[in-house]
């Protein structure tokens, strides 16, 4: 990030028009289970993650347009500020899966979200929510005959509204091309 103000413009491709779109897949995690590095020229790049022993993302997976997310400023009076949101339903209703739903209310967390491997997201691809001060649920719902959600689990994880606020936009998390960045990520999945 530049202090000193705006440092780079940007121009439309008609020939490799931006696409967007969300793969429908996302992968969770407690913020206190890994650690990370970030590039040394792009600082808002993640190059490498490990996870404590013994700890793994979790992978969600979304049908149609389930999975969604989006990064906003919010006004600070002398601080850079953004609201990280992820959006995305549980199609699983089990008791295992409800106890689950209700511990991640006790832990802030950090997702992966990705686009399609088109080259017009380049490196950002992939960015990871939450990586600072880490997502919280903000909400949960399920309801039952709710025929726009199949009944499933309707869930909302958020930069917390108190305790912390996100100073950067997502990370991008790369790792050489699309296909490498992928299998590295399904390598911090569970078993």
């Amino acid at each position: 990030m530049s202090c000193s103000g705006l440092f780079l413009g940007a121009q439309v491709s008609c020939t490799d028009p931006l696409v967007s779109a969300v793969e429908q897949r996302i992968f969770i995690a407690n913020l206190k289970d890994f650690t990370y590095t970030t590039d040394v020229t792009e600082t808002n790049q993640v190059d490498t993650i490990t996870m404590a022993t013994g700890k793994y993302f979790w992978e969600f997976e979304g049908l149609k347009q389930s999975i969604s997310c989006q990064a906003e400023k919010v006004p600070q009076n002398f601080s850079a500020a953004y609201k990280h949101i992820v959006d995305f339903s549980v199609f699983d209703v089990s008791a295992a899966q409800r106890r689950n739903l209700e511990a991640m209310s006790y832990q802030p967390m950090a997702a992966i979200v990705y686009g399609p491997n088109d080259s017009s997201l380049g490196q950002a691809a992939f960015e990871i929510y939450g990586l600072n001060t880490g997502l919280d649920v903000a909400s949960l719902i399920r309801i039952n005959a709710d025929n726009e959600t199949g009944g499933a689990y309707r869930v909302q994880l958020a930069t917390p509204d108190s305790g912390g606020i996100e100073p950067q936009l997502p990370f991008v998390f790369w790792n050489t091309d699309y296909a490498t960045t992928l299998t590295t990520i399904e390598g911090l999945k569970t078993p």
